[in-house]
């Protein structure tokens, strides 16, 4: 802990087919100190280990339960995927929140160090975004700004794209904008939404809201807005105009929040 800085969250945002019959899935882990954030991977076969090793270092009342390895049907199936992750989270947020001596001590610190391996593969944890196969987006020339009105509500997150603002001009001619979101993380891609596209414009009006439902407030904590702005060029070639990416839990949702966020490259977003 006095190498790393104290640990203040650990999410599991995702997880990846590793085409290896002895490993099944490996899960991409957001984990957030008081310096900085960075992404690992591990496999549900290290978090036994990890719980093993707890066991023998203190009394099991104080330890979290840790998931079943057996589940009912094809254990290394994506729903059995999916289902870990969830049972996974439940475990590390209560590892983390643990007495001091368990949750700071030198093993859980170790196990959330990133390895060599995590260093190789960072290029590929911001991937939890997803993806769209319908088209292909090359990035032109980005840029510009967009207005946002966000407000949390009886479990439902609204979201109003209001205007973007000096937009970059593509070979001189002005863009096709239009907005796509999605609330990360979401490994079943269901999150996407879009706006009208607005014709031959640096400087799009939109005013359309965009809502999620059945979003706890607890939630809130570990979800995050990728936004971008995208041109329509025709035929499936859209273009990268800009996109931002918001973490909620950098907002005050109390009360509505409106306010111009900087579009930028997915570096920048990042």
């Amino acid at each position: 802990m006095k190498m790393d800085r104290r640990i203040c969250d650990v999410f599991l945002t995702r997880y990846k087919k590793i085409y290896n019959p002895n490993k099944g899935y490996v899960y991409v882990i957001k984990v957030v100190r008081e310096n900085e954030t960075t992404h690992i991977q591990r496999y549900f076969e290290e978090f036994q280990e990890l719980h093993n090793k707890l066991r023998l270092l203190f009394p099991t009342s104080q330890l979290p339960s840790f998931p079943s390895r057996f589940v009912i049907g094809r254990s290394r199936g994506e729903a059995a995927a999916e289902r870990r992750k969830e049972e996974l989270n439940g475990y590390v947020w209560h590892l983390i929140h643990a007495a001091p001596q368990v949750a700071e001590c030198d093993l859980v610190y170790t196990f959330f160090h990133p390895f060599a391996r995590d260093e190789k593969n960072v290029s590929n944890t911001t991937q939890s975004r997803p993806s769209d196969a319908t088209w292909s987006v090359p990035v032109g020339t980005v840029g510009g700004e967009v207005k946002l009105s966000i407000a949390y509500k009886n479990d439902q997150l609204f979201i109003m794209v209001m205007h973007i603002r000096d937009l970059p001009l593509q070979d001189t001619n002005e863009p096709n904008p239009y907005v796509k979101m999605y609330l990360l993380p979401d490994p079943q891609k269901t999150t996407k939404r879009k706006t009208k596209v607005a014709k031959k414009t640096c400087n799009p009006t939109y005013n359309e809201m965009l809502v999620y439902d059945r979003i706890p407030k607890g939630d809130l904590q570990q979800r995050e807005i990728w936004l971008s702005v995208l041109s329509e060029e025709g035929f499936w070639e859209n273009i990268l105009l800009g996109e931002v990416t918001i973490e909620l839990r950098d907002l005050d949702l109390s009360h509505e929040k409106t306010c111009w966020f900087k579009l930028g490259s997915a570096n920048q977003a990042n």
